[in-house]
Formats: C-alpha cells, sequence, structure tokens
C-alpha cells in the first residue's frame, strides 16, 4: 500500500502530481523538507497564538477559559484508545505484508470514532445539564458544549491522521495535523477576539466539524466494514487500557488547575492559570515531536526484539531534556521582563509561573515516554491505572496544603515536584516491560533530576 493511504481519504502525493502536473505547489508540498517543516512551523504559531489569548483577557476570565478549554482537551483523545490501536497494530500488519488487513482495521477504528464522539457529546451535554442546573458549572453551559463539541469533532477529523502516522506515512499526516492545527491559531483568536470565550469555542466547534465533514466527504467510509455493535464494544475492550492512559496523562496536565481553582479566589486562580498555561504549551510543543519518532523507533524494537533500542532511546530522550531544560532557563531569566512588558494585567503570575517551568523537562520525557510505553509494553494499562493516578493523586493532595502555606507558589511547587516522581515510576515500567536496560533508565532518570534541579535552583534564585 503506498504511504499516501487512499484508504483513509487523501490521495497519494506521486498520484497527485502525475494528475495535476500544472500544479508546482503539489510538487512542492512532495518534498520532505517541505512537509516536514509544516507542523513545527504550525505548532510554533500555536504556541504565539497561546501566548497570545492572555492579552485579550483578565485573570478572572482567563482562568475561566483554562478551565472549560480542558473540555476541548478532553474531547480530543477521547477515542477510547482508537489511535493507540492503530500505532500497535497498523504497523505489525504492514510488516507482516498484510496490507488488506490493515486497510480493514483503519476503516473500523474510523467508525469507531464517528460512534464514539456521538454517544460521548450526548453524555457530555446531559453531564453538563445536570451541573449548570445544580449551580456547580464554573463556566457558562453554552461554552462548554461548543467546547465539547469543537473537542469531539477534532478527535474525528484526527482519524485519517492517525492511520497516516501508524503507517509512517510522513507527508500526509504533516498536511492533515498541519491544517487541523491551524484552526487553534486562526479560529481560536479569531473567535476570541470577535465575540469573548462563546465566540472562541463557536470558532473552533465550526473549524472542526469543516474538516470532519471534508475528509469524509472526499473519501466516504465504506460501509461494508462498518463494524457490527459487538465488533465496537470488542475494539472498546482492547482500546479502553491504552486510552485510559493517554487520558490519564491529558487530566494529570489539567489537575492542578482543577484543584487550585477550589482554593484560590477567581484573581489568583487566573495568576495560577496563566502559568500553567505556559506549561502545557511547551509541553504539548515539545511532545508533537514525539510523533516523527515513536512510529520508527517502535519498529525497530518489533524487528530487532527487547532491549534493542535502549542506548538510541535514552540518549535521544537525554538530549531533549538538556534541550528543554536550556530552553526553560532562558524563560525563567526573561519573565520579568516579558510579562511586566507584554502581560502587565499578569505581573502576579510571575513566581508562580517560573516555579512551574521547573516541572517541563520532566514532563516533556514523560510525554515522549508514554507513547512507547503504550504500543511497545506488555502491559499498557499500567500506565492508566497506576503511574499516573498516582502522580495526580500526588498533586490534588499537595495543592490545598501548599497552597494555604505559600499561595499559589506553593501550589507551583507541587506541580514542579511531581514530575519527576512520574519519570522515576515512567522509567521502572519501561525497564520491567524490556523497552529500557536499567542502565540506560538510571541515567535518564539521573539526568532528568539534574535538570530539574539546576532550574529550580535558577527560579529559586529568582524568588530570593
Amino acid at each position: 500500500m503506498n504511504e499516501g493511504g487512499n484508504s483513509v481519504g487523501l490521495t497519494s502525493e506521486a498520484e497527485m502530481v502525475r494528475q495535476n502536473p500544472g500544479l508546482p505547489f503539489l510538487k512542492m508540498l512532495s518534498q520532505p523538507l517541505v512537509y516536514g517543516s509544516l507542523i513545527p512551523a504550525v505548532m510554533a504559531l500555536n504556541a504565539v497564538a497561546g501566548l497570545i489569548l492572555p492579552m485579550l483577557m483578565s485573570p478572572e476570565v482567563f482562568g475561566e477559559y483554562a478551565l472549560v478549554v480542558t473540555l476541548f482537551q478532553y474531547g480530543l483523545i477521547f477515542d477510547l484508545g482508537a489511535s493507540q490501536l492503530a500505532d500497535r497494530f497498523v504497523p505489525q500488519l504492514l510488516g507482516q505484508s498484510r496490507a488488506d488487513d490493515a486497510e480493514a482495521l483503519g476503516q473500523r477504528l474510523l467508525w469507531f470514532r464517528l460512534w464514539v464522539a456521538v454517544s460521548s457529546l450526548a453524555v457530555s451535554v446531559g453531564l453538563l445539564s445536570l451541573l449548570a442546573l445544580g449551580g456547580r458549572l464554573p463556566f457558562g453551559f453554552a461554552v462548554g458544549v461548543l467546547s465539547a463539541i469543537s473537542g469531539l469533532a477534532y478527535m474525528v477529523a484526527l482519524g485519517p491522521a492517525c492511520l497516516f502516522r501508524a503507517r509512517s506515512a510522513r507527508r500526509n499526516y504533516a498536511l492533515s495535523v498541519s491544517a487541523l492545527s491551524f484552526g487553534l491559531v486562526a479560529a481560536r483568536l479569531g473567535g476570541m477576539a470577535a465575540g469573548g470565550l462563546i465566540g472562541c469555542f463557536a470558532a473552533l466547534a465550526l473549524w472542526y466539524l469543516g474538516f470532519a465533514a471534508l475528509f469524509h466527504w472526499k473519501q466516504p467510509l465504506v460501509r461494508a466494514l462498518r463494524p457490527s455493535f459487538g465488533a465496537v464494544l470488542a475494539l472498546a475492550g482492547r482500546g479502553l487500557p491504552l486510552f485510559l492512559t493517554s487520558f490519564a496523562w491529558a487530566f494529570y496536565l489539567t489537575i492542578n488547575r482543577w484543584v487550585a481553582s477550589t482554593v484560590a479566589p477567581a484573581g489568583e486562580f487566573g495568576n495560577f492559570a496563566f502559568g500553567t498555561n505556559i506549561l502545557t504549551l511547551l509541553v504539548g510543543s515539545i511532545g508533537g515531536f514525539s510523533a516523527f519518532y515513536y512510529p520508527h523507533f517502535l519498529e525497530k524494537i518489533a524487528r530487532h526484539g527487547a532491549h534493542s533500542g535502549s542506548k538510541t532511546l535514552a540518549m535521544t530522550c537525554g538530549k531533549l531534556v538538556a534541550a528543554t531544560a536550556l530552553l526553560v532557563a532562558g524563560g525563567i531569566g526573561m519573565a520579568d521582563l516579558g510579562v511586566r512588558w507584554v502581560y502587565p494585567a499578569f505581573t502576579g503570575a510571575i513566581p508562580a509561573a517560573r516555579i512551574l517551568l521547573v516541572a517541563t523537562p520532566a514532563l516533556a520525557l514523560a510525554s515522549w515516554l508514554m507513547p512507547i510505553s503504550l504500543s511497545a509494553g506488555r502491559r499498557p494499562w499500567i500506565d492508566g491505572v497506576f503511574i499516573y493516578p498516582v502522580a495526580m493523586g500526588v498533586l490534588a493532595f499537595a495543592i490545598p496544603p501548599l497552597y494555604a502555606h505559600f499561595g499559589i507558589d506553593g501550589a507551583a511547587a507541587a506541580s514542579a515536584v511531581s514530575g519527576v516522581t512520574l519519570i522515576a515510576m515512567q522509567l521502572c515500567m519501561l525497564v520491567g516491560e524490556r523497552v529500557l536496560r536499567l542502565r540506560a533508565a538510571l541515567a535518564l532518570l539521573a539526568t532528568t533530576a539534574a535538570a530539574t534541579a539546576a532550574i529550580g535552583g535558577l527560579a529559586w534564585t529568582f524568588a530570593s
């Protein structure tokens, strides 16, 4: 099967160029240097958009945005493990020269995502309605529904891209993901500027509903490959342990803002949310690059067996931690000048933002290790049912007392300390799964701990 993956909706690059010889744009997109730069470029624009957003809001409104956007973030990964099943089984089928089986599995997973989206939206609207009627919804009902719709529509539209990634179809993966990700720049900023929170999430919903419809119009789902109800339940059963891990990771990255919102007043929480926004932007941007790395690493393990990529993985991730630490160190040093100049309404967030940045190297590494443990490990459910819940528990229990004694700076410190603990548990699991050798895991843990301590000391120096 060609890299374009015609079965999931996009014509191969070679075929498009042959059919349209007069379109130099298509020829340009067929160049690896061009399509390989698309995702980094859009990710950079997304980061810029995320940094512009607070300029359009007061700390109080930004705190509300920081909570409601989590519904969007949860929705876009709420596929009950379809992405992880593709990563786990499509490369295996292709490696065994079973292209037809890989195509059939891809179709079943696309149908599965669509059904999950429809049912999840119904449940979400029901839960939001109950919370609104009980007066326990920390944001408007309409904006909450729009956030859920946009996230779930994004999840449906991501289906073909997930199959491209599993097939290592880098060009089509880059094109589709870049188009979807650009909504976080154009729709999010444009909607916020035009209509506040409602405008922001209404624009996102229209963007992702439009792309979901476009992808399914260009290549309709094959009805003959639509899974039966029993097959849907079987897919859910196989994917749920994998999904729980990715969802637990997403919830781990956002639980600090939910817990802090229960103990801090609106103004203080807005400052805390400003810091968590920067942290999640960095972790998400750095973690996004793993999609270009881990499929090749997984293929190496599949061909050569346990521990075959241990040294390479440890060296690559060690460089990632070091580079992230250098980036964060510069951010900590420039925080005071940058925030006072660009975000004068958020000067109260500077100390907490510096402390939150200390967690970046560990969490960036965790974002790279997660897809590897999901796809290469024999027991990927360990992350979802043990490692991330333990890390979430540490945060949930630590934030209230630390806030009581040290304010939002204390709440930020809880997030920073938990990062290294999370990495230690992940590395232990990967050693047990024979993905990493013990020596390589210890070296990577030492590198992460040293980087965290170094930038933690820098943050403490600026706070003194």
